[in-house]
């Protein structure tokens, strides 16, 4: 026979049901409880007593005592060792107020009903999210006021890359966004018209990105290789970090850009600092995998862009990552002769799980191939500078 707790939690898993049930405008009440462990016609001449036991208990909180909570349905038996006697036949919930009641639920309901009808008079096409995941509702009681606010403004006032955070003119607590951000992005991404959101940006982490918000931007390194340009734009100053979304706008008279591999080592560094004079050239001292963040410049669409790593698997698939945002960028250093021209340098790498790179030429394949399969890796800090000269020279030519 069940038993009061577990009664208790097959009435809880209705809850997501119940509360759908009030947004259609139905009731999903009488509704009766499937395998309760009714007693068999034989069973209680073998365990009559310990039957009685569960049924006093299950009757002791039942609707016929407390006033409210769950209702027992009984069918009478006849047997010539005990007798003529009732056993539960059926347990359900006659009423929505009785199963409230007795799930403790009743002030959580109202309060659902009336930041539900309030997300309706304010925001009705949020109706399908509202039916798909009605406990959200019930998760951030007290706190539709707010939201609501914010939605508002995103749709009807929001101005895109002028505000941070913070500073959003909504009359909401200074970090209620932020602290609402999961709640947010789906309510936003239902409300927003497509062209108001960023799909290439995913999750709280990105979410002032997604919505246009100005936000701590990451720095991003340039060193302008041209002195004329240097002295006519900058005063001469040559190396310089700028803000992503500033660096995304970008308007200077360059041919091309070159982007090296960003490590912690100095000796990484030297390699960017000592990058030769080349005309109307730019160096950006990239970030490994996370180039990805140079993907919004469309400026470096309308140049040469070239792109310098280390020998290895690992700078292989950074550079084919680079082609999925710019399908023109071109190695620099990065090839076969150079790893042959210098094998006192080449060095033990970990292998690499990726098999194949669709943005590789049939030649890189080969070499990412050679490299993972023989573990090498030549550092391009260790090829010698009058050597890089050479390569530089003959992209000037």
């Amino acid at each position: 026979m069940i038993s009061p707790a577990e009664i208790r939690k097959k009435a809880a898993r209705w809850w997501p049901d119940v509360l759908r049930s009030f947004q259609a405008g139905a009731t999903l009440f009488p509704r009766e409880l499937s395998r309760i462990g009714k007693v068999k016609p034989t069973e209680h001449l073998r365990a009559f007593e310990r039957i009685r036991r569960a049924q006093d208990v299950l009757l002791a909180q039942s609707k016929s005592r407390l006033g409210y909570g769950y209702t027992l349905r009984w069918v009478e038996r006849q047997s010539r060792t005990v007798g003529r006697n009732r056993f539960i036949d059926g347990i359900g919930f006659d009423t929505l107020e009785d199963y409230l009641a007795f799930l403790g639920r009743k002030k959580v309901w109202r309060h659902y009903c009336e930041d539900w009808q309030r997300i309706m008079r304010t925001l009705p096409e949020l109706s399908d999210w509202c039916q798909d995941k009605p406990q959200e509702i019930v998760r951030y009681q007290g706190q539709w006021p707010d939201l609501l606010k914010v939605l508002k403004y995103f749709k009807q006032d929001y101005q895109p890359n002028r505000y941070y955070i913070r500073e959003l003119p909504i009359a909401v607590p200074t970090k209620f966004i932020e602290s609402h951000k999961a709640i947010l992005l789906p309510l936003l991404d239902q409300v927003l018209p497509p062209g108001a959101i960023r799909e290439s940006f995913q999750g709280v982490r990105q979410f002032e990105q997604r919505y246009g918000l100005r936000y701590e931007e990451p720095l991003v390194r340039l060193r302008l290789l041209d002195q004329t340009l240097a002295k006519q734009y900058f005063s001469g100053l040559q190396d310089w970090s700028i803000p992503l979304r500033d660096f995304e706008g970008l308007s200077l008279p360059l041919k091309r850009a070159i982007i090296l591999e960003n490590k912690t080592s100095y000796n990484n560094l030297l390699a960017f600092l000592t990058l030769p004079q080349l005309r109307a050239t730019v160096g950006i001292w990239g970030s490994g995998f996370r180039v990805g963040l140079l993907q919004q410049a469309q400026w470096l669409q309308e140049i040469d862009l070239y792109y310098w790593g280390d020998i290895d698997a690992h700078g292989l698939q950074i550079l084919a990552q680079l082609r999925s945002y710019f399908p023109g960028v071109r190695p620099l250093l990065m090839d076969r002769a150079t790893l042959d021209a210098f094998p006192e340098y080449q060095v033990e790498a970990p292998e690499s799980t990726v098999t194949h790179l669709v943005q590789l030429t049939p030649a890189e394949q080969d070499l990412y191939h050679y490299l993972n399969t023989h573990r090498l890796r030549l550092e391009q800090e260790r090829i010698p500078l009058a050597y890089v000269r050479t390569a530089m020279e003959r992209i000037e030519a």
